[in-house]
């Protein structure tokens, strides 16, 4: 019975939908976005995303990583809270180690970050969505104070250079 309690419709669609991004034909940017933003019950590793923030200095892949990531915040159903979550980690990794251009689209969703001010779901009685509502909350300060985001790429650039060139990603 016990088991029956911890499994509900919400788990299995949330294991589902990582099967079937598994399984759907993508290039490697696409594998490593989706593995950033599964179900699973842990953060997507530095590695996973400084490999993405380095995709994002490139032309071509700069598209897809940000459609896959605001797809993953918008028009999720609440229950996915943890997709919207790791959206949000890996939009603040991108406007910190990403491409200039992941500052300028964090900006033009603004209103998507804003609308997540008021993410709520529950567990029962424990707030799922408090973490939503937060980082939702700190990445509009952040990408509305040009200083801010100076200090925070500076930051980010010299933990790069800290730890070797192959974290993070080039230029910034």
């Amino acid at each position: 019975m016990d088991l029956l309690k911890s499994i509900n419709v919400d788990k299995i669609r949330n294991a589902a939908e990582d099967a079937f991004n598994q399984a759907k034909p993508k290039t490697d940017v696409e594998s490593r976005v989706y593995e950033a933003l599964s179900h699973k019950n842990w953060g997507s590793s530095s590695t996973l995303l400084n490999q993405i923030a380095q995709d994002s200095f490139d032309y071509d892949k700069f598209p897809t990583i940000t459609r896959l990531m605001w797809e993953a915040m918008e028009n999720q159903r609440p229950a996915a809270w943890r997709v919207v979550f790791k959206g949000l980690n890996l939009l603040e990794h991108l406007v910190k180690n990403g491409s200039e251009r992941c500052v300028d689209d964090a900006r033009n969703h603004s209103h998507t970050l804003r609308q997540l001010h008021q993410f709520n779901y529950y567990e029962g009685t424990v707030d799922r969505g408090v973490g939503v509502r937060e980082k939702s909350k700190q990445l509009v300060e952040m990408i509305g104070d040009d200083e801010l985001i100076r200090e925070e790429r500076n930051k980010a650039k010299q933990m790069r250079e800290r730890f070797g060139a192959s974290v993070g990603g080039g230029g910034g």
